[in-house]
C-alpha cells in the first residue's frame, strides 16, 4: 500500500500555497491547460506534496499506433495505477510537436461514454474526467476511454495525459500525480481503418 501521508514540516511548507491555489476536487472537471506538456504545469500545481510519477504507480496511454494513418479514428485507453485511489482524475491532449504549429490542437478527441468531457482553451482540445468518472476502481486506479481521430496533415503529434490519483480528503495534500507522453508520426501507407462498428463489434 503506498503511504500517502506526508510529514507535519511538508504539510506546514505546503499550507499558505495550497491555500492560495484554485484546487478543484478531483470529482469536479479539471481546469484545462494541466497536462504537463509544451511547458504546461500538471495537478501537482495543486495537489501538492509528492514528487511526480512517485512511489509505485503510473498512468499509461493504450491503443496508439507506432504510425498513425492520417484522419483515422483510433481508440484509446487512459488507464491510472496506483494503490490506495479513492478518487480519480486524468487530462489528455493531443498537440503538433514541431514546425509552424507547434503546441496547436492535432485531430480531435471525443469522450465514447459520460465519464468524460472534452474543454477547449485557445487553440487545444483537452479531455478529461468529470464526476461520473472520477469514481476509482476498487482502490487501485481508473481507466478512462476516448476516440483520437488522427489530423490529416500527417505531421508528427505529441500526446500529454496527466493523471491524479487522489485520497479524497478534500485537501490538497497527500493526492498522486502522474504522467506520460507519446510522440508518433505518420505512417507512409494508408492501412485500411476500421470503422465503429467494426470495434465494437471485435473480430469474427
Amino acid at each position: 500500500m503506498v503511504a500517502r501521508g506526508i510529514g507535519a514540516a511538508v504539510a506546514l511548507a505546503f499550507a499558505g500555497t495550497a491555500a492560495a491555489l484554485p484546487l478543484r476536487p478531483i470529482t469536479q472537471a479539471p481546469p484545462p491547460g494541466f497536462t504537463g506538456g509544451f511547458g504546461e504545469p500538471s495537478c501537482v500545481a495543486c495537489h501538492v506534496g509528492n514528487a511526480i510519477n512517485a512511489f509505485d504507480g503510473h498512468i499509461r496511454i493504450e491503443g496508439l499506433p507506432e504510425r498513425y494513418a492520417p484522419g483515422v479514428e483510433y481508440l484509446l485507453t487512459v488507464v491510472l495505477e496506483a494503490d490506495g485511489t479513492a478518487v480519480a482524475g486524468f487530462q489528455i491532449s493531443a498537440r503538433y510537436t514541431d514546425g509552424d504549429r507547434r503546441g496547436w490542437n492535432a485531430g480531435a478527441l471525443q469522450p465514447v461514454d459520460a465519464r468524460s468531457q472534452v474543454t477547449d482553451s485557445a487553440s487545444v482540445s483537452y479531455l478529461h474526467q468529470n464526476a461520473a468518472g472520477s469514481v476509482a476502481f476498487g482502490g487501485f486506479g481508473s481507466s478512462w476511454s476516448l476516440i483520437w481521430t488522427a489530423p490529416d496533415t500527417g505531421d508528427r503529434v505529441t500526446i500529454n495525459v496527466a493523471g491524479n490519483s487522489g485520497n479524497a480528503d478534500n485537501s490538497p495534500l497527500g493526492d498522486l500525480v502522474f504522467t506520460t507522453e507519446r510522440t508518433i508520426d505518420a505512417s507512409s501507407t494508408m492501412p485500411l481503418a476500421l470503422t465503429r462498428d467494426d470495434r465494437q463489434a471485435g473480430p469474427p
